[in-house]
């Protein structure tokens, strides 16, 4: 059984990492090795949790499930011996949790901001997330602004493509991408934009030999289950090729 789990602060993805070098030249490099935590964000039902879930473990969750807080972790090794380590926080869509939301807000390196692009109101909840994220963090934290649902049939569609690209592109100097949990289209872009936000080289091809697959090593949970956020960290290690 693991024992006590401690939440670590995690250095902010704008700081870049220092590989430990020696006085001789001669002597070889330490294996560069960076750790980041991004907080997942958006109103509720928009397919945070399926959008996380289709890029760790490939699986589309088509069952609803509210999100208190979750934590998931995924592991990639690259050829030349580097190490990147994303620790991905589901966040609750919900207003029941503002402490929450301000201290993932608070304790996150980068942001990923769902909507859903067939419905508006998602889409002006991110614009209020943005809003607070840059009033505590200013303007150089890197987010990615992400339009799901994109499998939906164009008449259905509540905000338009070039709209949303533009305002998030030109106005807010954010990533942008959309995709499509359902259908697995779109996922591997919308990470590939949050580390060039970063400015983090590293290539995540989706020809991947996974190493392992994990279920959740531990759960810390407190007594009032309602009041209280359950932290799950989920584990998923590939190689990059």
């Amino acid at each position: 059984m693991p024992g006590t789990c401690h939440r670590l602060r995690i250095p902010s993805l704008v700081t870049s990492s220092r590989s430990s070098r020696g006085s001789n030249d001669s002597e070889p490099m330490t294996p560069k090795k960076e750790r980041h935590r991004v907080a997942m964000m958006g109103a509720a039902r928009v397919g945070k949790s399926s959008i996380i879930s289709q890029f760790l473990y490939e699986k589309y969750l088509s069952r609803y499930k509210q999100t208190v807080e979750d934590m998931h972790r995924g592991e990639y090794e690259l050829p030349d011996g580097s190490c990147l380590t994303l620790d991905i926080l589901d966040t609750s869509g919900s207003y029941q949790f503002p402490a929450m939301r301000a201290l993932s807000i608070n304790t996150s390196g980068a942001f990923i901001l769902v909507y859903a692009v067939d419905d508006e109101e998602t889409w002006f909840e991110v614009e209020r997330l943005r809003g607070q994220i840059v009033q505590a963090r200013g303007l150089r934290v890197p987010i990615v602004i992400v339009g799901n649902k994109a499998d939906v049939p164009e008449e259905v569609r509540q905000v338009p493509l070039k709209v949303a690209q533009a305002k998030a592109t030109l106005e807010w100097s954010c990533g942008y991408a959309e995709c499509s949990a359902k259908n697995n289209e779109g996922i591997l872009t919308v990470f590939k934009q949050l580390l060039r936000q970063a400015n983090i080289e590293y290539n995540l091809s989706p020809a991947v030999r996974r190493r392992r697959k994990s279920l959740p090593s531990y759960t810390n949970q407190n007594q009032n289950r309602s009041l209280s956020a359950r932290y799950y960290l989920k584990r998923h290690s590939c190689a990059i090729q």
